[in-house]
């Protein structure tokens, strides 16, 4: 060990001598230190120091991981951090595209149309068959289409809410 020409040098130490001490690799020092966002101490021979208060809770405190981690907080994130995690967030998308776990809004659209077309239509010529093949009564006919506007003006405010239902708006 070298000479020390100030007590506070014997408490700043580079990750190499924190990774020998602690017997843990370098790379994970480093990783720590720096999820851990602890800045350096000093500068000593080219290499950033840091002070043994600073790299205990680094190294030993408590992992935090997933929700719970302040870090995944885009808003709080480094610009490096940040352009990481959206990298991420897409890549997930992507994922998840493949995987059939999220359908684009696109298909989704089109599918709905293919299910309204799929009910509407037949709706729209009910009135027609049961007046021509069963010979209902117009004041019958005139029912079915109350009831048909009805299933029709349902679908339509689904269609525009969502699927929720009225008291389910008023949450929000």
């Amino acid at each position: 060990m070298g000479t020390l020409h100030n007590i506070d040098d014997a408490y700043a130490w580079s990750i190499s001598r924190i990774a020998e001490a602690f017997r843990i690799d370098r790379r994970t020092v480093s990783a720590r230190l720096k999820t851990a966002r602890v800045e350096p101490a000093g500068i000593r021979k080219g290499h950033p120091t840091y002070h043994l208060s600073d790299i205990g809770p680094a190294l030993f405190g408590e992992v935090i991981t997933g929700e719970d981690n302040p870090t995944q907080d885009p808003a709080l994130m480094l610009p490096q951090d940040l352009k990481a995690w959206y990298q991420a967030q897409r890549e997930k998308l992507k994922l998840e595209t493949e995987l059939k776990d999220l359908i684009p809004s696109d298909d989704v659209a089109r599918a709905m149309a293919e299910l309204v077309k799929a009910v509407v239509n037949p709706l729209d010529s009910l009135v027609d068959e049961l007046e021509s093949k069963v010979g209902l009564s117009g004041s019958a006919l005139e029912r079915v289409q109350i009831i048909i506007d009805q299933v029709r003006e349902n679908m339509y405010l689904n269609a525009i809410r969502g699927g929720m239902d009225p008291e389910d708006e008023d949450d929000d």
